[in-house]
C-alpha cells in the first residue's frame, strides 16, 4: 500500500499533529464566550467555527506546534503528501483499507498546493493517522 511514505513519516506527522491538537485543547479549554465574527457556512449537522481547526494555533503564540506540523507536511514530495492525504481518509473512516485505490484517486481532488492546509484543517488528524497505521497492519 504505502510505496512513497515510510510508516515512521506517518508516525512523525501523527505525533505532530497529537502535540498541535493538545495545543489547541490546551488554548481553547478556558474559553467559554469567545467572539469570532463572521464564519463561513460549511456543510454539515452545524456550522464549524475556526476553533474546530487546529488553524486557530496559528493566530496564538502556540504557532511553533502547527508550524512544525505544517513544515513537516510540507517538506514531503507531493506524491507522498497524496499517500498521507489517502491514509487520513482511510483513518477517518470514508474508505477501508481494501478501497485504497479509491482513497488515492479522492485524495488526488485535493491540489497538492494546499496538502497542508487540507491535513492541518483536521483537528483529529493524530487519530486518523493512527487508526489507519493499525487498519493497515502497520502498528
Amino acid at each position: 500500500m504505502l510505496s512513497l511514505l515510510e510508516v515512521a513519516q506517518v508516525q512523525q506527522i501523527a505525533e505532530l499533529a497529537r502535540k498541535a491538537g493538545d495545543a489547541h485543547r490546551q488554548l481553547i479549554g478556558g474559553l467559554h464566550d469567545i467572539d469570532l465574527g463572521d464564519q463561513p457556512l460549511e456543510r454539515g449537522s452545524r456550522n464549524p467555527t475556526d476553533l474546530d481547526s487546529l488553524n486557530v494555533l496559528e493566530k496564538t503564540t502556540k504557532l511553533g506546534e502547527i508550524t512544525q506540523l505544517r513544515a513537516a507536511i510540507d517538506a514531503l514530495p507531493p506524491d507522498a503528501r497524496h499517500e498521507l492525504k489517502a491514509v487520513m481518509l482511510i483513518g477517518r473512516g470514508d474508505f477501508t483499507v481494501g478501497q485504497w485505490d479509491q482513497a488515492m484517486d479522492e485524495a488526488a481532488r485535493t491540489a497538492p498546493s494546499g496538502d497542508a492546509d487540507y491535513l492541518v484543517e483536521r483537528l483529529n488528524l493524530h487519530q486518523y493517522l493512527t487508526k489507519a497505521l493499525y487498519a493497515m497492519k502497520c502498528l
